[in-house]
């Protein structure tokens, strides 16, 4: 099922510091997610009920989460790149403020 997938403003400042690699690898990410709803290990990875993980190896680790909202959005509330082995308390707090918001 199509989704419509929309990044938060500040999530795409975010994604534009990133290496140009990178952001395409993501950009193929979020088509993928945009054409079939949904992506599937080791592209994602659930943080909750409404909250994933979208996990990218090139040049090291980097991160998107985003969060489905009503029945056909999906919204991209922050991206980092990732230096620990688990995803930073600080970055999980960002991302459900910014939802909060949706």
């Amino acid at each position: 099922m199509k989704k419509i997938v929309g990044i938060n403003p500040v999530a795409t400042k975010e994604l534009n510091s990133f290496p140009t690699e990178v952001r395409a690898r993501f950009n193929d990410l979020f088509e993928i997610l945009s054409n079939e709803g949904k992506l599937e290990m080791p592209f994602a990875k659930k943080i909750n009920d409404k909250v994933f993980e979208i996990r990218i190896k090139d040049q090291g680790q980097w991160r998107a989460i985003y969060a489905y909202i009503m029945k056909n959005q999906i919204i991209i509330l922050s991206a980092f790149r990732k230096k620990t082995q688990k995803t930073p308390k600080k970055e999980l707090t960002k991302a459900f403020k910014r939802l909060k918001k949706y």
